[in-house]
């Protein structure tokens, strides 16, 4: 870490000189207050991060109630695990002695980056981000201005504490469960850019080249559309259809299930789904879904511990945390139909027979990632 003279801290006075302004403009931009033009703000930012200047959060909040807050910055409200991780960080951080700060305003980088700021000027203590910002470059701006942790992305290049399911995991157990079951033609529709989706494509492709199998993927995105624009391509392309298809998220797996149905194909008996994340509708009688389960909860707390750590420790080394995922076998995924035989001589599946209730898994864990 370098410092302005070499031998201490930078301070806000630092910040101020560089940036050519006032000492107490660079606080109020610092801070997330209104009135600061923006081409000053910036500049300010751009010194504070080349200086590596860290506020002293905690001194600066102990006569403050925001010392007692911590901010949460939610991607996706509408995202079933996103809202999941954000209830159970309420749950969790309200039992260690904090209040909960919630901001959903975060459609865009910018917004979500002025909702740090929002937070800031509120005093929190520190913030998770919760799928949001996308762009690496924001999130380490972010990690720049405040304590934060990363909750849905192992962002091995970014300075920012970390928490994410362990998703090449995840896609690999989708894709040996598929394969204990008999199939060989196994496709991808993927996250695109969305958080995770990377590393679950990675873990498909090897997976599907440890077993010999040739891996083929049509770009998607984590909703209903993207599930449903992917099964026409791999449908109705004029290829040798799958018989197995494991979507790199639940609501593209609903999506691929329901252009399925309109096209009269059986599922699970024309075509097997694996999704991934196992969200609430997942276990219904109605889509009884073959997903990969992300633990909400572990997420969560190693979330909040991360944050709590940081806060209190700002120098620490950053670090990466991996939560175990769990494949959970429903009734989307069995033998393909010219397979059964060669199917019943291969290891039993996690639960071939295809009932709802899903098998005994040994409890995640939570694990610092080298990567």
């Amino acid at each position: 870490m370098s410092y302005s003279d070499g031998h201490r801290p930078p301070t806000l006075s630092d910040v101020a000189r560089r940036a050519g302004v006032s000492r107490s403009l660079a606080s109020l931009a610092l801070r997330g207050e209104s009135g600061v033009r923006s081409d000053k703000r910036e500049r300010i930012f751009k010194a504070a991060a080349e200086l590596n200047y860290h506020p002293n959060l905690i001194a600066r909040n102990l006569a403050s109630a925001g010392a007692h807050s911590l901010g949460v910055v939610i991607g996706r409200i509408l995202d079933p695990l996103q809202a999941a991780v954000a209830r159970e960080i309420d749950r969790i951080a309200g039992a260690a002695g904090f209040d909960v700060l919630l901001s959903i305003n975060a459609d865009t980088d910018e917004d979500a980056e002025q909702s740090v700021r929002m937070l800031m000027a509120r005093r929190v203590a520190g913030v998770l981000l919760v799928g949001a910002p996308r762009a690496k470059p924001s999130i380490a701006r972010v990690a720049r201005m405040v304590a934060a942790t990363y909750i849905g992305r192992l962002l091995a290049t970014v300075e920012i504490d970390s928490v994410s399911t362990d998703d090449r995991l995840g896609a690999q157990m989708a894709v040996n469960h598929l394969v204990s079951l008999g199939h060989r033609r196994i496709d991808h529709i993927s996250g695109g850019n969305e958080p995770g989706a990377i590393r679950r494509r990675d873990g498909y492709e090897t997976a599907m080249s440890a077993h010999g199998l040739n891996a083929f993927v049509v770009e998607g995105g984590y909703t209903v559309d993207a599930g449903a624009a992917g099964t026409l391509q791999l449908l109705d392309g004029g290829r040798t259809r799958p018989t197995a298809v494991f979507c790199a998220h639940d609501l593209t797996a609903f999506g691929l299930m329901s252009e399925a149905h309109r096209m009269r194909l059986a599922v699970p008996g024309g075509l097997s789904v694996v999704g991934y994340g196992d969200v609430e509708f997942s276990a219904t009688d109605t889509w009884s879904l073959t997903t990969v389960n992300q633990p909400a909860a572990l997420l969560a707390d190693a979330g909040v511990s991360s944050l709590i750590h940081r806060i209190e420790n700002l120098s620490a080394p950053v670090t990466k945390k991996l939560v175990e995922p769990s494949l959970v076998v429903r009734r989307s995924t069995a033998a393909p139909a010219r397979s059964q035989r060669r199917a019943a001589s291969m290891p039993a599946a996690d639960n071939p027979s295809g009932q709802r209730s899903p098998p005994k898994k040994a409890r995640p864990r939570v694990r610092l990632s080298s990567a």
